[in-house]
């Protein structure tokens, strides 16, 4: 199996901390670019399965750009991280990220940044209400009028200042940014415009490349076209989860990884944690 951040995360889960730390190491050599808080982990399973010295020359690596989480390294509770925390040189590790924390805190934009994430969590409480409730069309009459809102203030957002990525708003603020896109269904017109945006935000890796493609399949179906990563699924007659119509499903699974998301076995098994669902 290509590695994948699900096959990581089983592995720790299981306690199995060197495949962990062997899946990791593979799909950033795979794909550049590793999905929010993979470095974190990567770091974590190095740690864990007893490599702590190469832990330690990794997050020293990795700590100047900034994808570190200066949270989980002061407090997250962590077999990895705790090994390392006893070690003589973390002390000196843990300022360096201090300091890049702090520069990378003085360029972003707060303000922006606190807005995005306040409206992504309302966004994620509504849908997350919606289908507790069941899912069906009633049960998302709250959401419609938040989506719409948080378009046209996206949309003023985006006139003035461009796409609002990591190093303008941080990862967390970039990723609450394409929540934002992502449910701006009403208007294909500006999914595509962000779309090309963040196409273009993606090759200096100031957006993450897995919310790229499921940005791209939103704008691809809305012009009528298969989509490329099969991120889009439907309920059908029957009220199963269908995936919507897809190119080439032969190289599916490569392009996936290309873009760091999961197979689509493991993606089809996540879909029906979310939406109790079943799939066809």
């Amino acid at each position: 199996m290509a590695p994948n951040i699900v096959a990581a995360l089983d592995a720790y889960d299981a306690k199995d901390y060197a495949g962990c730390a062997k899946v990791m190491e593979a799909l950033q050599r795979s794909s550049g670019d590793l999905p929010n808080n993979g470095e974190g982990l990567r770091a974590e399973c190095l740690a864990a399965a007893g490599r702590t010295d190469e832990a330690m020359h990794y997050l020293e690596e990795e700590i100047p750009r900034g994808r570190i989480s200066i949270d989980d390294l002061r407090n997250k509770d962590r077999p990895g991280l705790n090994r390392l925390r006893k070690m003589r040189q973390w002390p000196a590790l843990l300022a360096k990220a201090e300091r890049v924390n702090a520069q990378q805190q003085a360029t972003l934009n707060l303000q922006l940044r606190q807005e995005l994430l306040a409206r992504m969590e309302k966004d994620q409480q509504l849908r997350y209400a919606a289908i507790a409730a069941g899912g069906k069309p009633a049960d998302w009459a709250t959401v419609t009028p938040v989506d719409r809102a948080n378009t046209a203030w996206l949309k003023q957002v985006v006139a003035a200042q461009g796409w609002p990525g990591r190093r303008l708003v941080g990862e967390d603020g970039a990723n609450a940014a394409w929540v934002l896109v992502q449910h701006a269904d009403a208007d294909p017109a500006f999914q595509a415009q962000v779309l090309a945006l963040m196409e273009t935000a993606l090759a200096t890796q100031d957006v993450a490349p897995d919310d790229v493609a499921l940005l791209t399949d939103r704008v691809l179906l809305a012009q009528g076209k298969p989509q490329r990563y099969g991120t889009q699924f439907h309920r059908d007659a029957d009220d199963r989860m269908a995936l919507q119509p897809t190119e080439d499903e032969a190289g599916l699974d490569a392009r996936r990884l290309r873009m760091g998301l999961p197979p689509m076995d493991q993606y089809k098994k996540m879909l029906q944690d979310i939406y109790h669902a079943p799939l066809r």
